[in-house]
């Protein structure tokens, strides 16, 4: 058995998307007739409180950033001198064989290997000259999160994979439930509501929130038909938020904002008989312990990466073009998205959900509010939002399918077809020459995107030869002219991926595995091989 060290020095809600992680690491290399590997966390202090929901740690230690920063303001010698005493006491109690970092800043690889010591570091690491040093799964994690609209994959799966596992089985992500909270009993008592459906009001960002008034209005009527009394839940920051449902809506609540701990939380949402929320730690608190969700994603987030990781769950996303947004970028539609999902949708799902215990299909669905109640009126969306309902693969890979009609959509085609190539690319032994195997059906995408995306696959497929050839060169004649071609020619290629409207994905990938990490020349021709065998088998199959 190991002691293996997790750090993840995320926030929340991505630190609750571990646990098939954990789960893979205190399982890896163990006799299949029980025992486990010793796993700790090493966390973020503020968000310590929440590990206690992850099945499988050991210890948890949270780093005292502020007091090394105290010291540092003072004396640098004081803080160093207090980062090695902390890492001392993992050491005493928790010497790590292994560290898995999910971390990628330079910040958390230089902690990585600072807590490993002799100990191997998988995930995000450095080599002994300072170059990053990524696993294929945590290159494509750290590409992909430059930009929303790449992965196809589920965070959860993601980790799992950065962890040494790319496979799953049922239940991985499910999180240790709460000891009884007999607060939580007495703050639901004597509501006379048949039940409870949770409402979380906030976001991370303003513009990633439905609107309160859509809330309430869909509070109003699953009170009047289901007879459910919403809960506000949030912290204390959001009880603005809640003071603005409480002004427009006229049917009853009960405000828990900032009223529970997270344990509390934890004890609420297992008796809601739904929870409705932006995309938010509280809907992945929720998921893990098996409340019923509905997740709202708009803005930056996008479910198909970071939705709840729950068989049966729902979440709904703008059917706009421009969705999801990148970070840091203004958007150029006044934040329509934010107002492009109607309640009178969310209803019908709730209504199908709670009353048959699936949902329904959306795509002949009219978004108008019945019989015009309260004012709210919404004209017919043309650009219908996208929902889907969340189900494990063949692989136990969580994935999505259209309930609104949107399976032939060239969106969704091409990230079905991306999560069969970049599974297998990105599980590739790098001592290995990559082969992809293509599915047996016929690769469906409609015209002209399919001529434009072979039109790219052969520009590249070009681009990755003239690479491949100038590094046999360099590797027979290593002069300062052909390694400055072949430089020039690896950024003339990164830019051509991220130019591409689908090989995006790649292009990041490629970026921190060729450009921002330091490698041997036979290390990289090894990995431009491995892409020009899939750029050329991809082709094949586009133009067969």
């Amino acid at each position: 058995m190991k002691n293996i060290v997790l750090l993840n020095l995320t926030r929340f809600g991505d630190q609750l998307q571990s646990q098939a992680a954990v789960n893979a690491l205190a399982g890896e290399d163990c006799a299949p007739d029980g025992g486990k590997n010793g796993i700790c966390l090493v966390c973020l202090p503020n968000f310590a409180s929440g590990a206690v929901f992850l099945r499988g740690l050991d210890r948890i230690f949270p780093l005292p950033g502020n007091i090394f920063l105290h010291r540092l303001n003072k004396v640098w010698a004081d803080a160093l001198a207090a980062l090695w005493e902390w890492r001392e006491e993992i050491r005493r109690e928790f010497r790590p064989d292994l560290v898995c970092n999910l971390t990628p800043s330079v910040a958390g690889r230089l902690l990585g290997r600072f807590l490993a010591g002799d100990a191997p570091v998988r995930g995000f690491g450095l080599d002994e000259s300072g170059f990053g040093v990524t696993s294929p799964w945590a290159a494509f994690f750290q590409g992909a999160s430059r930009k929303r609209s790449v992965s196809p994959f589920n965070l959860v799966d993601v980790f799992r994979a950065v962890a040494g596992q790319s496979s799953g089985r049922a239940g991985d992500s499910l999180l240790l439930p709460p000891a009884e909270d007999g607060k939580a009993e007495e703050l639901l008592r004597g509501t006379g509501a048949r039940g409870w459906v949770g409402f979380q009001l906030g976001a991370s960002e303003d513009r990633r929130r439905w609107p309160v008034e859509y809330f309430a209005a869909l509070g109003r009527e699953l009170w009047r038909e289901q007879a459910l009394l919403p809960l506000l839940l949030g912290n204390a920051a959001e009880r603005e938020l809640a003071g603005r449902y409480a002004a427009c809506s006229p049917g009853p609540h009960l405000d828990l904002t900032g009223r529970t701990t997270l344990e509390g939380l934890a004890s609420i949402l297992r008796r809601c008989r739904l929870l409705i929320s932006n995309d938010t730690g509280t809907l992945h608190l929720a998921a893990g312990l098996g409340c019923p969700v509905l997740g709202i994603f708009l803005a930056t987030a996008q479910c198909w990466d970071t939705g709840p990781y729950q068989e049966n769950s729902c979440s709904i996303e703008p059917g706009l073009a421009c969705h999801p947004c990148s970070f840091g970028a203004d958007c150029p539609h006044g934040l329509r998205c934010r107002h492009a999902v109607p309640p009178s949708l969310l209803l019908k799902l709730c209504r199908g959900f709670l009353e048959e215990g699936t949902w329904p299909e959306t795509a002949s669905f009219l978004c108008v509010w019945p019989e015009n109640r309260g004012g709210h009126v919404f004209d017919p969306f043309p650009e219908r939002p996208r929902v889907w309902k969340a189900s494990a693969d063949e692989f136990s890979f969580m994935d999505l399918h259209s309930l609104s009609g949107h399976e032939g959509e060239a969106r969704t085609l091409w990230f079905r077809e991306q999560r069969g190539f970049l599974r297998q690319f990105l599980d590739r032994d790098c001592s290995l020459a990559f082969s992809y195997v293509p599915p047996e059906s016929p690769f469906v995408f409609p015209f002209p995107e399919k001529e434009k995306l072979a039109g790219e696959l052969a520009g590249l497929r070009a681009q990755l030869g003239q690479l491949l050839e100038l590094g046999a060169m360099l590797r027979q004649k290593p002069i300062a002219r052909l390694r400055e071609r072949f430089i020039a020619a690896l950024h003339r290629t990164s830019a051509a991926f991220e130019d591409s409207a689908y090989l995006l994905s790649l292009g990041l990938l490629w970026r921190v595995e060729l450009e921002e990490e330091g490698e041997r020349l036979e290390d990289a021709l090894q990995r431009i091989e491995q892409y020009f065998s899939l750029i050329s088998l991809l082709f094949q199959r586009v133009t067969a």
